[in-house]
């Protein structure tokens, strides 16, 4: 399973080419920037396509002795003025929590975990309930690659788990437990 911002990035690129010189009948991008003293936050937004409504948010947190820190990136992927995507960094500008409207309808249902610029686990939404229900591990393989080491489902809605898969850095499936009895843990194991 790829990252959403692995999937979304082509997308993002078709979204903002521009086939050959711009006319002065096409819009044009638009940056502007402006405070947000609530939150203690600039928020620069860019408008790609050029119809007065940004597509990216980038909020920044200023800093005293060094250059201004992203703290959050927000993307309007598909043009409809809602938020697609929610990136979230670090102190040291490193990605660590990432959030996605899989299915674009306003709700974000996907959420990626990063620690040291992995991916670590993703948590999915698959039933739309609110509450994710597939939680996916992830490893580091011997050729430094990232791969789902383990799958744990609540198939049934009731927030406990109960069903798991285990794979090898190929993908491919060497275990799996089901529970049987609704009680959160695993009584029957297939290797």
């Amino acid at each position: 399973m790829r990252a959403p911002s692995q999937i979304l990035l082509p997308v993002l690129l078709v979204a903002c080419a521009k086939a050959g010189e711009p006319t002065k009948d096409e819009p044009q991008p638009r940056i502007t920037e402006r405070e947000l003293p609530e939150e203690g936050l600039i928020v620069q937004e860019i408008d790609l396509d050029g119809d007065g409504t940004p597509e990216i948010w980038n909020l920044f947190q200023e800093r005293e002795d060094a250059p201004r820190l992203r703290v959050r990136k927000k993307v309007d992927l598909n043009f409809d003025g809602r938020v697609d995507v929610v990136s979230h960094f670090d102190e040291t500008g490193s990605l660590y929590l990432e959030e996605l409207d899989a299915d674009l309808d306003g709700v974000l249902d996907w959420t990626d975990h990063y620690k040291d610029g992995v991916r670590v686990l993703a948590e999915v939404d698959t039933n739309f309930d609110g509450r994710p229900d597939v939680f996916s591990y992830y490893a580091v393989g011997a050729d430094g690659k990232s791969y789902i080491d383990r799958k744990e489902r609540d198939t049934n809605g009731d927030g406990k788990i109960d069903a798991w898969e285990r794979f090898d850095p190929s993908g491919a499936v060497v275990r799996t437990g089901r529970d049987t009895d609704g009680d959160g843990k695993m009584d029957v194991r297939d290797e």
